[in-house]
């Protein structure tokens, strides 16, 4: 089988149509970037091949295009050498068409002749599987082994037996299990193992049953329940009406009420008790206080009055220390100002010493300024003279660019006149020499280049004129003669006669620029300077400098000169440094003093005039206190005020009897928050009465509406037969249990068998996968289980499938595919193998090999790689697939 067509219209991202060209027998290879689509196409692909067109699963829904639409797929391909097309149409408009060769099929005819040429069974309303879903590898699905179930099974087994020999009876058996499970899905799902047919229809009515029967059942409890309650109610009711009670209850509240009113009129007696003890309480305490505050200003003007007899006293004493402590500091002010001018005058003294030290320092600079100021003035000066030497100069760099370029073109145009020059070579006989001339010399014996008329002669024998192809001869002549010329104007321009001589023109050159470069540098580094521009700013820069120091220089000798004219000669700087700080010190110890003494002055007079301040601030508190006095006594004499005290005294005792009163007759009373919690008490026990009597009877009257109605429906004979149909379909129940167990033992059975066989004949199947493995794994020996999975691989050592690599793991998965897809091909079933970004975990040199083994595969069947490594996959050398959009879907005719 060989896939030659795909076309795609409305399915995910393709709402146009589009087509898979390139395709054919061998290896194809879709390299496209991520979101192109490959991995839609595979879909497209399956879906085709797997999904009903009436389906409208999951796996349908996902083919939907982004915009809306109805997903239409295409796929041409050759069975036994005939054409084949595929088409079909999912959602609106669904279609199924299948043309093998000349014949055509469509709907669900279609259907089932592609699930019988492909080898698909039914797994779900909408949806057929078999071993082709283990070869359409999807993107992720390449890291894990085909998990084959039903028809995948199937094939593969068909494939493994047409090869075995003395194997029988095992597609017989197959058959049964096949029978046997079909007769078990009646009663299970084959997946799961869950209940499913009229077995779980039996269960659910058995549950419906069982629930009916204890609901009626719990409803005759209920009424049961009701009668009883019912007769309670009456009792409750007869006893909550009973009047006596009642009118018992009442008189109750009636004298608790009218306690409440007498414990209500003792609080407020209290109250008043308090209010009155309280103010006479405060007019005590206030009179109290007024004896207070007249007793302590009293005794406040006692203490200032002596107080200011002996701040008197005090002050005296401070005036005379003020006076003592100011005829000190007059004295050591004098000390100090005698001190000061000795230190001035030796001061004066160092200073001229420091600038006689300081001009001779200054002399010394303004000498190494110059030195440094003349050389590099006479570098500057060399530098000028380089400079001026070097710009009469005229070959320079530039200028022998031009010339090697003229001097090229000469040659070029001297090489191509010698190729179209006449060669000329001439073997002499020894004794010919001087007989044969060329051009009026004697014939040379070296080659000769001729490229104008040339005569050559023998004596004895004549003349020959040699003439050259004039084939552009005058071209060639004229281009020659023009680079000569240019080459002869360059030199002209200079004043050479020679390229020889422009060269060493040219040396000499260059040997002035390094004498430049090397006087520059010489500038630059006296200057301090990094740029050869900056030579003469910093040049002028320093001769200024030299200018200002020298004229520094002489400001400060004339004005030395007058200060030292007709004095005495200067002692050295040591012995004035010395006799400055032996002034100095004298200085300071006479600052100290006068500090001490100003101190002590300023203490003095501080202390004076606290004492002045005090005296005055005591005068006034007197003068304060007694006007407050005074106006006291004027409000309110002494006798009054004492009036006042006695009177308020009686009458906070008169309260305070009157409260302990009042309290003695409350302690024999109940309290009154007692009493209104029972009077809150009985009313909401009446209230709570009267809403029970109401719901009682709601209560009542309901319950025996309930029971009325449970005799008129005959609870029980509706139990009885409940009862009765849920004991049947236990029954039923059983009898599809127990056929259950016996068809579930049958295929137990039958599948042990099927394994064991399973087991006789997957030597074939590993033997057709180990060449493959072997290419790969050098020494390799497969391991399979009965449900056709490798689980294992023995090298040096036994290894378990699933504690290998990632990327080892996905080669193997793709190995074993790829055994899949030959033992197809070998039975002559249809097979290709589609890997989409499969490989990707794969070192270089196990995907070397992994192509030689695909590349070998795909002399027996196709194999299509979808990749986006397409750089990866270039060592494959196989057919280049594309994506090409079309106008519209366009079947084969």
């Amino acid at each position: 089988m060989i896939l030659t067509d795909i076309q795609l219209e409305a399915v995910r991202r393709f709402t146009s149509p589009i087509r898979v060209e390139g395709l054919g027998a061998g290896l194809n290879v879709l390299a496209a970037p991520n979101e192109a689509g490959k991995s839609t196409v595979l879909m497209a692909l399956r879906a085709a091949l797997t999904l009903r067109h009436g389906s409208k699963a999951q796996p349908v829904r996902d083919l939907l295009p982004y915009g809306g639409g109805s997903p239409h797929i295409g796929v041409g391909f050759t069975w036994n050498n005939q054409p084949c097309w595929l088409e079909k149409k999912f959602g609106n408009g669904k279609l199924a068409r299948l043309d093998l060769g000349g014949e055509r099929f469509d709907g669900d005819e279609a259907e089932e002749q592609l699930q019988a040429l492909f080898e698909l069974e039914k797994v779900s309303k909408g949806e057929a599987a078999g071993l082709w879903n283990a070869l359409l590898v999807a993107q992720g699905e390449s890291f894990a082994q085909p998990a084959l179930q039903g028809a995948g099974r199937s094939s593969l087994q068909a494939c493994l037996q047409q090869g075995l020999q003395g194997v029988t009876g095992t597609a017989e058996a197959s058959a049964m299990l096949a029978l046997v499970r079909r007769q078990l899905a009646q009663y299970q799902t084959a997946a799961t193992g869950k209940t499913t047919g009229r077995l779980k229809q039996v269960q659910e009515e058995s549950a419906q049953a069982q629930a009916q029967v204890a609901a009626l059942a719990a409803r005759r409890e209920a009424l049961r329940e009701d009668i009883h309650a019912l007769e309670q109610i009456r009792r409750t009711l007869a006893e909550s009406e009973n009047p006596e009670r009642r009118r018992q209850e009442e008189e109750k509240l009636l004298l608790l009420r009218q306690k409440r009113d007498q414990l209500r009129a003792l609080v407020d007696q209290e109250q008043l008790a308090q209010t009155k003890l309280h103010a006479a309480g405060q007019a005590l305490q206030y009179a109290q206080a007024e004896q207070e505050r007249r007793h302590t200003h009293r005794a406040e003007i006692a203490r200032l009055e002596q107080a200011l007899a002996e701040g008197q006293r005090a002050r005296s004493e401070l005036e005379r220390l003020a006076r003592e402590a100011d005829q000190a500091l007059v004295q050591a002010q004098a000390r100090l100002a005698a001190a000061t001018e000795q230190h001035q005058q030796a001061r004066a003294v160092l200073a001229r010493v420091v600038l006689h030290a300081a001009l001779a320092q200054t002399r010394q600079s303004v000498a190494r300024e110059r030195t440094a100021f003349e050389r590099a003035q006479a570098a500057h000066a060399k530098l000028e003279k380089a400079q001026a030497s070097l710009q009469v100069m005229r070959v320079d760099g530039a200028f022998m660019r031009r010339l090697a370029k003229a001097v090229q073109a000469l040659q070029q145009a001297q090489a191509h006149m010698h190729a179209q020059a006449t060669r000329f070579v001439a073997q002499l006989e020894p004794d010919a020499a001087g007989t044969v001339w060329l051009n009026g010399q004697p014939c040379p014996i070296t080659p000769q280049a001729l490229t104008d008329v040339a005569e050559l002669v023998v004596d004895g024998v004549g003349r020959f004129t040699i003439s050259p192809p004039m084939q552009q001869h005058a071209a060639l002549h004229k281009a020659h003669a023009a680079a000569q010329t240019a080459v002869d104007e360059l030199l002209r321009e200079v004043g050479c006669h020679s390229t020889d001589q422009a060269e060493s023109q040219h040396e000499a050159y260059r040997q002035m620029e390094r004498e430049v470069a090397q006087a520059a540098a010489e500038c630059m580094a006296l200057l301090s300077v990094s740029d050869v521009s900056s030579i003469g700013r910093a040049l002028d820069s320093q001769r200024q400098t030299l200018h200002e120091q020298e004229a520094l220089l002489a400001r400060e000798q004339a004005a030395l000169t007058p200060e030292g004219e007709g004095l005495s000669p200067q002692p050295d700087m040591d012995a004035a440094n010395r006799q400055e700080q032996e002034r100095l010190a004298a200085v300071e110890v006479a600052r100290q003093c006068e500090q001490s003494a100003s101190d002590l002055r300023r203490a003095a007079h501080t202390r004076l005039e606290q004492a002045l301040v005090q005296a005055t601030q005591q005068q006034q508190a007197l003068q304060r206190c007694q006007r407050e006095l005074d106006v006291w006594l004027t409000r309110e004499p002494e006798p009054d005020l004492l009036v006042r005290v006695a009177q308020s005294g009686q009458q906070q005792q008169q309260a305070q009897e009157a409260l302990e009163r009042i309290a003695q007759t409350r302690q024999q009373e109940e309290p009154l928050a007692v009493v209104e919690q029972g009077i809150l008490r009985r009313e909401q026990g009446m209230e709570h009465a009267r809403e029970q009597v109401k719901t009682l009877s709601m209560n009542l009257r309901e319950r025996e509406t309930r029971i009325r109605q449970a005799e008129g429906e005959g609870l029980d004979e509706q139990l009885a037969s409940a009862q009765r149909h849920a004991t049947r379909l236990q029954g039923e129940q059983a009898a599809c249990e127990r056929e259950r167990a016996a068809l579930a033992l049958l295929e137990s059975a039958l599948l042990k068998a099927e394994t064991t066989q399973t087991e006789r004949y997957l030597a074939p199947l590993v033997q057709a996968m180990q060449p493959a493995f072997s290419a790969l794994f050098r020494g390799v020996a497969l391991e399979m289980d009965t449900q056709f999975a490798l689980t294992g691989l023995t090298r040096q050592r036994s290894e378990e499938v699933k504690d290998l690599s990632d990327g080892t793991r996905e080669q193997i998965a793709v190995l074993v595919r790829l055994g899949f897809a030959e033992l197809l091909h070998k039975r002559g079933a249809p097979a290709i193998l589609v890997l989409d970004d499969a490989l990707s975990f794969s070192d270089s040199q196990r995907l070397e090999t992994l192509f030689d083994v695909l590349s070998d595969a795909a002399t027996r069947l196709q194999i299509i790689l979808l990749t986006c490594h397409a750089e990866q996959f270039a060592p494959l050398r196989g057919r280049l697939l594309s994506l090409h959009p079309m106008e519209h879907f366009t079947p084969p005719r």
